[in-house]
């Protein structure tokens, strides 16, 4: 019920309205009219754009490949972060003599960073179907603004802004392109050393193993077999060498006896006793080459020479008995080092015999020779043995030599087959590392002829390249500030200022204004209704506020109006354009 008594009809709201118009009016003037002067007074700013088309490669990419791959906008921002560095912003704003006016109040990175603000780029996309990366948006243009209270400033700046773009757009990719072909180069260079190390690593191996390579394996094999036959052959000559100087040192030693027999006859004298010492130790050697030391041959011999001489033990021996074993043991010798080594003890205790044989032959020679020398003189059949039997020891010893190298070669040649798997293994990694590295350096030389291509189209620009379509020009009018707006906006404040005073006084100070209200207060309607009666003092005070009212609105109007004739339009213009619109109508 309360809540029905306080609600007040629209009469009173209008009353109200026309009891605080004059509060209302002035808040509304004077809030208009600061907003006004706020919009003409805001310094204009001028934007200047150029617009800037990204153009594919006019050569087709299935002909020539650009090693420029990355996005554009990625290409933009990259170029942008080149070009927008602090020393050339601070030499743009030296050159075109920006922000004279805070030069003195912002230090050189404030400069900076208002330059920044005041440059701005954006990108222009657009949905496009590309056979290499499908469908999807892609830039195909950027803008560039640079935005100042004088347009003839906002376009020199878009205009160098514009230049460094192109400029840096062109250099950055011929540069690239340049590094890539550079890059494949160096690539292919270190290549080609390679190749040329790995090949003489080749032919070094060649010439340490190249009669252990795989082509050479049956020619080895076939040596082997043909050393193996020339082996086998010496052997059979060393083993008839061998026999022949049995032989023939026997038939020596006989011929010996029989010679020193006939001359002791053909003397026709007694022998003595060392001759017949001699003979009897010439037979002793040849019956103890023939039987054991205990057949009775051999015993019966051996007891008269030693009833002829006490120390005799029947281990001297002749000359030609002594060589004999000699040659036997040098023989066994050669045997033996087919076998083992020099340090092993059977050829160690051999070679100690050899020395002791040479010393007893030397001994024996010494004398055979002068007991001998005057019996075997002129034996034709004696001296006919002896030089065959020396013949028969140098083919022995030529024989032995040959079987040496015969051996020699042979474990060469087994040396060379039994190491060939491990060279042809070798080898043939060596040959792989090289086709390899061949095959790389052939696709690192094809990729540089590409990528020298690509240089080529970068450096002619005919590859994707940044077009000028529409430069920057001096704006004819601000971009802001928005002045319409602002005095709209100004006008809104006032009023809503205005309205907002009304209500405000209306509720700090509570007055019974009308029978209305005195009905609410007290509850029935009051029987005589005495109205307002205005005391002199009241209609001056309301004369008064008319008047000053009357000014402010006037002098609003007319600042108004000077101010949109000199800051905005002239007069005459704007009932120009009126005019025009009317006439439209």
């Amino acid at each position: 019920m309360e809540q029905e008594e306080n609600v007040k009809t629209i009469a009173e709201y209008l009353e109200v309205l026309k009891r605080r118009k004059y509060i209302a009016l002035v808040s509304f003037v004077t809030i208009s009219f600061l907003g006004f002067v706020l919009a003409m007074k805001l310094p204009p700013v001028y934007r200047s754009s150029a617009t800037i088309l990204i153009e594919d490669q006019q050569i087709p990419r299935s002909m020539v490949q650009t090693t420029i791959t990355d996005f554009a906008d990625k290409r933009i921002e990259l170029i942008k972060q080149r070009v927008m560095t602090r020393d050339r912003i601070l030499g743009i704003i030296q050159k075109h003599k920006l922000y004279l006016d805070d030069r003195d109040k912002l230090v050189p990175s404030e400069l900076v960073k208002r330059f920044q603000e005041d440059t701005e780029i954006q990108m222009i996309a657009a949905n496009v179907a590309d056979p290499q990366r499908g469908s999807g948006k892609a830039t195909i243009a950027f803008t560039i603004s640079f935005s100042d209270r004088l347009p003839n400033v906002a376009q020199g700046v878009s205009n160098e802004l514009v230049s460094l773009f192109l400029e840096e757009n062109t250099r950055v990719r011929a540069q690239r392109a340049a590094k890539t072909t550079e890059f494949l180069n160096e690539e292919a260079e270190k290549l080609k050393h390679e190749i040329l190390m790995l090949e003489t690593r080749i032919v070094d191996y060649k010439a340490k193993y190249g009669k252990s390579l795989p082509d050479m394996l049956q020619v080895n094999l076939t040596a082997v077999e043909r050393t193996n036959e020339s082996l086998r052959q010496t052997d059979n000559d060393i083993r008839l060498a061998r026999d022949r100087i049995t032989y023939l040192s026997d038939a020596l030693l006989q011929a010996k006896e029989n010679s020193a027999t006939t001359s002791g006859r053909q003397a026709d004298k007694p022998m003595g006793k060392a001759e017949q010492m001699r003979l009897l130790k010439s037979q002793f050697i040849r019956l103890s080459s023939l039987y054991t030391p205990s057949h009775p041959d051999v015993l019966r011999v051996k007891r008269q020479i030693v009833s002829m001489d006490p120390s005799f033990t029947g281990a001297e021996a002749t000359r030609s008995d002594v060589s004999s074993e000699l040659l036997k043991a040098e023989a066994e010798l050669v045997l033996l080092k087919d076998k083992y080594a020099d340090n092993h003890p059977d050829v160690v205790k051999l070679q100690q015999q050899l020395a002791t044989l040479r010393q007893k032959a030397d001994a024996a020679a010494t004398q055979d020779g002068n007991d001998s020398e005057n019996t075997v003189k002129g034996d034709p059949a004696y001296l006919s043995l002896s030089n065959q039997l020396l013949s028969t020891q140098h083919e022995l010893e030529n024989s032995l030599k040959r079987r040496e190298e015969l051996q020699g070669d042979l474990r060469e040649l087994q040396a060379r087959v039994d190491q060939t798997p491990l060279v042809e293994k070798q080898y043939a990694e060596l040959q792989r590392d090289r086709q390899n590295s061949l095959n790389k350096y052939a696709e690192l030389e094809a990729k540089s002829r590409e990528a020298k291509l690509a240089q080529t189209l970068e450096e002619e620009q005919k590859g994707e390249t940044f077009t000028l379509i529409e430069p920057p020009v001096a704006p004819d009018k601000p971009e802001k500030p928005n002045r319409k707006k602002i005095i709209a906006l100004g006008a809104g404040v006032g009023l809503g200022t205005g309205l907002a005073l009304m209500i405000l006084l209306e509720l700090l100070y509570e007055r019974v204004r009308g029978p209305k209200a005195l009905e609410r207060i007290a509850g029935m309607a009051p029987l005589v209704v005495i109205p307002y009666i205005e005391t002199p003092a009241d209609i001056r005070k309301r004369k008064a506020q008319v008047q000053l009212t009357s000014i402010v609105i006037g002098g609003a109007i007319v600042a108004i109006t000077l101010l949109t004739h000199f800051y905005v339009m002239p007069l005459e213009q704007i009932g120009a354009a009126v005019v025009v619109k009317i006439g439209r109508l």
